[in-house]
């Protein structure tokens, strides 16, 4: 087999550190939890958009700033300018209970109650991107931790609907899939003797685009973007990826 003549390196996303050793990623466990959802998007194509209700400007963005608030991910990695597929309106759809033809999705109305919270507290936290830094390209664009600490115990404080939606949201744009917050909050209960977890991919283009695939360095099973003999070179160093804000006198 020949090996690629040029060498280039998978461009790197910016993600912030997590330094609770559970919440870990490594290849191993993110291709293990990922795998079950290959084979629901090996093949088909999405589904061409039907009208739904106007999203404002507004609330996209500010369900954008949430995310990447959320996620780690800095918010211009999370959706450029320029944006064809737009898999983050097929993302605030899903999280804010609307009701989806597309996809054949009734109105989620104890969902919608719960989103129009979550959306509260995001706009009360008033959630600034920064420009991005000269010098430090692991801190480019990540919003502050401080700002996010604030908002992680407003949403705690929330209640159990509003807490399992913010972390359904999180699985959405690194899986590109849908875990149910009902599902998310029996998985948390101590008396839970049932590990596992029902989800549904979103779209094929979401499945493609999780986030995690890039986080590992990988791609999803039946589909790359990557150049031919990408897996002859050594992976970026992990702190390409994560930023330890403790590290640096965060918190």
């Amino acid at each position: 087999m020949s090996k690629s003549t040029q060498q280039q390196q998978v461009p790197a996303v910016q993600v912030a550190g997590v330094n609770d050793p559970k919440a870990s990623v490594t290849r191993r466990t993110v291709l293990a939890g990922a795998s079950a959802t290959a084979a629901a998007a090996a093949i088909g194509v999405d589904t061409p958009a039907v009208a739904q209700d106007a999203i404002s400007n507004d609330d996209m963005e500010l369900f954008m700033k949430m995310s990447a608030a959320l996620t780690g991910i800095a918010r211009v990695r999370l959706a450029a300018g320029v944006d064809p597929l737009d898999i983050k309106t097929q993302y605030f759809i899903r999280a804010s209970g609307r009701a989806d033809k597309a996809q054949d999705i009734a109105k989620d109305d104890k969902r919608k109650t719960a989103f129009d919270t979550l959306m509260k507290i995001a706009r009360d936290a008033n959630l600034q991107v920064p420009p991005s830094p000269s010098g430090d390209s692991n801190s480019n664009g990540i919003i502050k931790q401080e700002d996010v600490n604030k908002l992680v115990r407003q949403i705690e404080q929330g209640g159990d609907d509003v807490k399992y939606l913010a972390r359904s949201i999180v699985l959405m744009w690194y899986l590109g899939s849908w875990y149910e917050p009902t599902e998310l909050k029996r998985l948390a209960t101590p008396a839970n003797k049932n590990p596992f977890i029902g989800h549904e991919v979103i779209s094929p283009a979401a499945y493609t685009n999780g986030f995690a695939w890039r986080v590992v360095q990988a791609h999803p099973m039946g589909y790359s973007d990557m150049q031919f003999g990408y897996w002859t070179y050594k992976p970026q160093p992990v702190d390409q990826f994560f930023h330890d804000r403790k590290a640096k006198g965060g918190t």
